[in-house]
Formats: C-alpha cells, sequence, structure tokens
C-alpha cells in the first residue's frame, strides 16, 4: 500500500480524467446529431418542414451548438489542469519516495477503471426516467407478435424503430415527440413502444434527454434487423430508420408505414382511426 498524499491526490486527479474525456466524445457525437445533422435536413428540407418548423429547427439547433461547443471546451479545459495537476502531484511524490513505477500505474488505471465503471453503471442502470419502461427480450427468438401480445394487450401501439446516432430519429425527438404525447396523454388505450440499436451508454441519456415515455428495447444488430423484418412480415425489406408502425387493440400490425409525429396531422388521423374502435 502507498501511504503518500501527494501520491493519492495525484492518482485521483488523473484517474478524473477519463470521465471527462467520455463526456467530451459524447458532447461531439450529440454535436454531430443534434446540430450538424438537423442543420443539413432543415437546409436540404428532406421532410418538406413548413417555414415556422424549419425556423424552430434551426434555432434549436444554433442553441444547442452554443451549449455543446462550451461544455467541449470547458471540460477539454479542466481535464488539461488535472492532468497538469495530477503530474505535478505525482512529481512530488517520486522525488521523496522510492516505489515501483509498475505498482503505482496500476493503482492509478485501477481507480481510473473503477471510476468510469461507477459512470457508466449510474447512467445505465440506476438512472431510469420517470414513465419510461425498459424491457427485456430474448434476443435469439424475438417475435414482434408475440412482444405486443406480452406487454400492451388491448392497446394501440405506436411503434418507433430508432438508432442513437440516427439524425432524423433525434430530430423527431427534438421537435415533435413531446406535442403527440401531450395530444393523448389522457388516453388510456395508447401505447408507444421504441426499439433502438447503436450504443447502450447513448441509449439511456437519449431517453432521458428527450423525455421518452415509454416502453423501450435495446437491441444488437442481428435482432434488430431480425425484429424489424418480423413486424413487417417481410424478410427481404430494407431496414431505415426510423420507421414507425401502428399495432391495432387486438395485437396486429394495422399500418406497417406510419406517419413521422413531424407530420402531425395525418398521424393522428391514422392513431384516431384505430384508437376509436372498440
Amino acid at each position: 500500500m502507498i501511504r503518500s498524499s501527494n501520491f493519492w491526490i495525484g492518482a485521483i486527479l488523473l484517474a478524473c480524467v477519463p470521465l471527462l474525456i467520455v463526456d467530451i466524445g459524447t458532447h461531439y457525437l450529440a454535436w454531430q446529431t443534434e446540430v450538424r445533422e438537423q442543420v443539413i435536413y432543415a437546409v436540404q428540407d428532406v421532410y418538406n418542414f413548413s417555414k415556422q418548423d424549419k425556423a424552430a429547427i434551426l434555432d434549436k439547433a444554433f442553441d444547442r451548438n452554443q451549449t455543446l461547443t462550451l461544455l467541449i471546451a470547458f471540460k477539454a479545459f479542466f481535464s488539461l489542469l488535472l492532468l497538469i495537476a495530477g503530474i505535478y502531484m505525482l512529481s512530488k511524490f517520486v522525488k521523496t519516495n522510492k516505489t515501483d513505477f509498475f505498482k503505482s500505474l496500476v493503482h492509478i488505471v485501477s481507480m481510473a477503471i473503477v471510476f468510469l465503471g461507477l459512470k457508466l453503471l449510474g447512467v445505465t442502470v440506476f438512472n431510469t426516467p420517470q414513465g419510461v419502461k425498459f424491457i427485456d427480450i430474448n434476443y435469439g427468438n424475438a417475435s414482434f407478435k408475440k412482444l405486443i401480445a406480452d406487454n400492451f394487450k388491448g392497446k394501440v401501439v405506436y411503434v418507433d424503430f430508432w438508432g442513437t446516432t440516427c439524425g432524423p430519429c433525434l430530430a423527431e425527438f427534438e421537435n415533435f415527440t413531446q406535442p403527440l404525447k401531450s395530444r393523448y396523454k389522457t388516453n388510456a388505450n395508447i401505447a408507444y413502444l421504441y426499439l433502438s440499436r447503436g450504443n447502450r451508454y447513448l441509449w439511456k441519456q437519449q431517453i432521458e434527454k428527450y423525455k421518452l415515455d415509454g416502453s423501450h428495447i435495446f437491441l444488437d444488430d442481428k435482432t434488430y434487423d431480425n425484429l424489424y423484418h418480423n413486424a413487417l412480415g417481410n424478410d427481404t425489406a430494407m431496414v431505415y430508420m426510423p420507421r414507425y408502425l401502428i399495432t391495432s387493440k387486438a395485437g396486429s400490425v394495422v399500418i406497417s408505414a406510419a406517419k413521422s409525429p413531424g407530420d402531425k396531422q395525418q398521424l393522428y388521423e391514422q392513431l384516431d382511426m384505430y384508437l376509436n374502435q372498440q
């Protein structure tokens, strides 16, 4: 056991640096999807947005750009300070103590791994937003019909196939999902199912950030593709995101290419048609 305050202070400072680096990487990925891609989609008018919707998207993208840029700059600067301070404290320790370099390195790396593990555990296990339900399924034998029957009996389900780095998916969450939820917030006959692939760490963060109340399943790429094809009843269908479906109260897929939340009025008409059925 190393008995030196200089060593342990330096080790803790250095072990915190990877936490900030992970945050910087996360912020950069967020900038790619929430700023760059949203500006591209708005400018190219991929979804034929109205002027009002396009202006709202661009305003949010520019505000988000400012926030993310400041966060990246601050955390990069702070991580550099921690690095310099940590090296300084360790240099003071080395000058006054004879120690095994490898042993010291093992302590620092182990501490960094523990810190990263606790951070990941906090995000993926203990951080469950209100109104969110996580569903576990058998990856080897996933059946879309059984999934709906087991979890959403008697409800109309709006299904969203999405990905954690899918720009259009996140644009829908950012700009149009909450108006949809607000419209049907008092209707107990509707449920929301989100099936995602990509990065599990980002997945939990994005669910919390966009307030995606509803049921969520994270899938590996193979299971995602299989469940997608199973839902459509077509093993050769091209997999693309976002993809929206509507299932009836009887549990059948009644609209395999439902409108997105951004197509407000048309989507409301589709949902109302099946919500009003007995």
